[in-house]
């Protein structure tokens, strides 16, 4: 069984090998990253887009939205929003 520190590694050596992430994918991913290592690497967190955009120290909702719909067409998330700020949305990090 590989250790989940060993699977944090592996993800934050292919965020910085891959020529496609800018430096706002890589801020938002490694904040979500970190999320999920708090949480106990469960399959799904559920966070908010205001907690993201703080943790992430994003200004424009505009910035966020493309940010969060390319990582998840890059495939190093699933991402399903719920409409609601205080349910929050429900991300899954794809190892």
């Amino acid at each position: 069984m590989v250790s989940q520190s060993k699977v944090l590694y592996n993800l934050y050596v292919k965020v910085a090998e891959d020529p496609r992430l800018n430096v706002w994918q890589v801020s938002l991913f490694s904040f979500i990253l970190t999320l999920w290592q708090q949480d106990g690497f469960k399959d799904q967190i559920k966070i908010t887009r205001k907690q993201l955009m703080t943790g992430a120290h994003f200004g424009s909702i505009t910035t966020y939205h493309k940010c969060i719909n390319q990582l998840q067409e890059l495939k190093y998330i699933t991402y399903q929003p719920t409409f609601d700020s205080y349910k929050g949305s429900i991300i899954k990090v794809l190892v």
